[in-house]
């Protein structure tokens, strides 16, 4: 089931990145800024319950019960607009391995056939494997090649940052979701939690995470897809670089020489730290979801896909936008409830920051 949606409009200052031209869409107009709460509603075993109308739904913006509208399925479909982020630093092959071979399912699994995607890999560097397109091959070509310029920096919220941007450009009709495939914490990033989960809230977008253990990869990999790692640039890498060259032999052959034992204290370290991929989904109305093997990622996938083309896309005007109502600045708590259902799991965005 799918239903369309009111978009609002965010403006947010953007990176001069070059924007390949998007389809044209039907542009709903309004003289108020609306609200979007997609709204995601299973059963306690995971199942999405469908068949609910606008009656069924309570919404309150801090508090405060708002007059709401929900999109029904014989109204034009808004597209999704969609960016991926693939952690491609060399600890990552393995992963990477298995990455590489789902590019083909995010057209028919995720953006659908009016959909767009863009890609962009990240260790110590960002980097645009493809622009906005409609084009399921070149989608899943920018899944293929991906090679490291870094053993273990991976920016992940810099890349937020860069994607959110980029989410920006689009039209405030379309649907704005990230897809971050990537270890669950961040390593070496300028930007900080607080900053990305801002922004992401400011320009509506709900954030996807498909994370991974680097050991648990390593270890459910054979050694053809667990190359060893190339000499990395970073210079945070360099002090465990050179024991690593004369680690070669029978050691080499075994999945576990790739999980770089020597720099374990450095890992073991970093478990204590934020847990970011969690944090972006939850505070963006998405969610996080983890796999190992090829057969899980592929179905992490298909869940995100059946999840945003199920949810309940709830919209309304925040009394912060009425001229006699005083503005807030800071971000409102939203709350959606079904009494009709009350065992029902209900998930939305925790929270939207009033349009300036």
């Amino acid at each position: 089931m799918i239903r369309s949606f009111l978009a609002f409009a965010v403006f947010l200052t953007v990176l001069p990145i070059s924007a390949q031209q998007e389809p044209e869409n039907p542009i709903i107009q309004a003289n108020v800024p609306l609200v979007l709460a997609p709204v995601t509603v299973t059963d306690r075993k995971g199942a999405f319950i469908d068949g609910l109308t606008v009656d069924d739904f309570r919404l309150t913006d801090d508090g405060k019960p708002q007059k709401i509208r929900m999109d029904t399925s014989d109204m034009v479909v808004s597209p999704v607009s969609l960016v991926v982020l693939i952690q491609s630093n060399a600890i990552s092959a393995p992963a990477l391995a298995r990455i590489e071979r789902v590019g083909g399912l995010i057209k028919p699994l995720v953006i659908g056939a009016r959909g767009q995607a863009a890609v962009m890999e990240f260790d110590d560097e960002l980097r645009l494997r493809t622009d906005f397109t409609t084009d399921s091959g070149a989608i899943g070509a920018a899944f293929l090649g991906i090679r490291s310029r870094s053993i273990r920096t991976a920016r992940l919220l810099d890349a937020v940052l860069e994607g959110v941007k980029m989410l920006d450009t689009r039209s405030p009709n379309n649907r704005r979701v990230m897809l971050i495939l990537s270890e669950s914490r961040d390593r070496g990033s300028k930007a900080n939690l607080k900053t990305a989960i801002e922004m992401a809230q400011r320009a509506g977008v709900v954030i996807y995470t498909a994370t991974y253990s680097v050991s648990a990869s390593a270890f459910a990999s054979s050694p053809a897809n667990s190359p060893s790692m190339p000499p990395s640039r970073d210079p945070a890498d360099k002090q465990v670089d050179a024991p690593r060259q004369g680690a070669r032999g029978a050691a080499e052959n075994s999945p576990a020489s790739n999980v770089d034992l020597l720099g374990g204290t450095m890992e073991l370290g970093r478990l204590g730290k934020t847990n970011v991929t969690t944090a972006l989904a939850r505070a963006t109305g998405g969610r996080q979801l983890s796999f190992v093997t090829l057969p899980m990622l592929e179905t992490v996938i298909s869940r995100a896909g059946e999840e945003i083309h199920s949810q309940y896309l709830l919209s309304f005007v925040p009394e912060a936008s009425k001229p006699e109502a005083g503005k807030k600045d800071g971000p409102h708590e939203i709350r959606v409830a079904i009494p009709s259902r009350p065992d029902a799991v209900i998930r939305v965005r925790p929270q939207y920051w009033p349009q300036k």
